[in-house]
């Protein structure tokens, strides 16, 4: 590594970092890019990649790395998001400001990375910075917006999946996309899909292929709405893990027609792990006295927290049981399941303060609380 005079150092850190580092941690002698990180950074010990070790720091280089730093804190990087970025890729330092750097942020400010957005989007995918602004980022850019139909939709997949202005577009993502086209399913579900997962529409084609037919032989037509839910929730499964879970499901006593209708219903029941759609089938059988036809007409069940939704409301209906406060005694108990939180604390709880003033605790698993009240 090339050798700098700690005289300048003290001067370049004093003037580009704001004295936010004390001088008593700068080398004497010589300082590397890992150093120069840590000092002027805040990088931590042992973070940086072997990439990182790899830049030359010479004095001649130093006018250029701090134009590069000082241009990325002018739009709003933090100590720490330049120090991950250099480390991670350390030939930034060694870019042309106006003619490299400046054009690509001026064209992601304009499609709506402002404020934190550009910082967090280049540090997660410092590559941006290595693609031709003119071959590579416009035209993927276009090639989203085409699929997702507005800027806004753009950055919120991009925000998602920062790599998707980087990632092999034609090959992939546009074969993908035309896939699901071809099939008939509306753009604008597509475009859903994607701000959902991104990584949805990077699967290999022929697995879409593969997925797009299971799903309509289970019933679920491409115009449906739940038809790219039903795709995406098959995409993120091997074959075993689906297998797996529709077996949990045969064993807690559904047949198979049973629980594609609940798939049908509302895809995300099956993205559940095991050990979750036992804890809820276990507290809506043998806790709640529920039906299995209830879950299978409200499969939404099986991704509601048992200790922290389930069980507490549960609580509190039976204590509003026992004080014969609950008036409409011909709703299904499902019903208050499925209410909107606020709904419920309001209807079921704030309600009833006055005649069980701690029913909250209750409400907040307080057993104390429940015990005293339904003695």
């Amino acid at each position: 590594m090339s050798k700098i005079s700690s005289s300048f150092l003290l001067h370049f850190f004093h003037n580009r970092f704001l004295n936010t580092i004390p001088t008593s941690t700068l080398p004497l002698a010589s300082v590397s890019t890992i150093q120069f990180l840590t000092n002027s950074c805040g990088l931590s010990s042992g973070s940086p990649t072997s990439a990182g070790r790899k830049l030359q720091f010479g004095e001649k280089n130093t006018q250029q790395y701090g134009a590069v730093i000082d241009f990325l804190k002018s739009h709003g990087f933090e100590n720490s998001q330049i120090a991950k970025l250099v480390s991670r890729q350390p030939s930034i330092l060694q870019s042309r400001v106006s003619a490299n750097l400046k054009p690509k942020f001026e064209f992601l400010q304009e499609i709506g990375f402002v404020g934190p957005l550009l910082p967090k989007l280049i540090v997660s995918s410092p590559s941006i910075l290595n693609k031709s602004l003119d071959s590579k980022l416009k035209p993927s850019f276009r090639l989203l917006k085409e699929m997702l139909g507005s800027d806004e939709r753009v950055t919120a997949a991009i925000c998602r999946a920062s790599w998707l202005l980087t990632y092999d577009f034609k090959g992939v993502i546009k074969s993908n996309f035309d896939v699901l086209v071809s099939e008939g399913v509306p753009s604008r579900n597509i475009a859903k899909m994607i701000a959902w997962n991104p990584r949805t529409i990077m699967q290999r084609v022929d697995k879409m292929i593969q997925v797009v037919k299971n799903i309509k032989e289970l019933g679920i037509g491409p115009k449906a709405g739940m038809f790219v839910n039903a795709v995406l929730v098959r995409l993120q499964m091997s074959d075993s893990t689906w297998n797996k879970k529709i077996n949990v499901m045969k064993s807690l006593g559904w047949s198979e027609k049973e629980i594609f209708t609940a798939f049908k219903r509302y895809p995300l029941c099956l993205t559940c792990s095991e050990e979750k759609m036992r804890d809820v089938a276990d507290f809506c059988f043998n806790t709640a006295k529920l039906d299995p036809g209830t879950l299978i007409s409200n499969p939404v069940f099986f991704k509601l927290s048992v200790n922290k939704r389930l069980r507490p409301r549960y609580k509190v209906l039976e204590v509003l049981k026992v004080k014969n406060l609950l008036r409409n005694k011909k709703i299904a108990l499902a019903w208050w399941f499925m209410q909107g939180e606020r709904e419920f604390v309001e209807n079921n709880v704030v309600k009833h303060l006055d005649e069980i003033p701690n029913l909250m605790d209750i409400y907040r698993g307080n057993d104390a609380s429940e015990t005293q009240s339904v003695s």
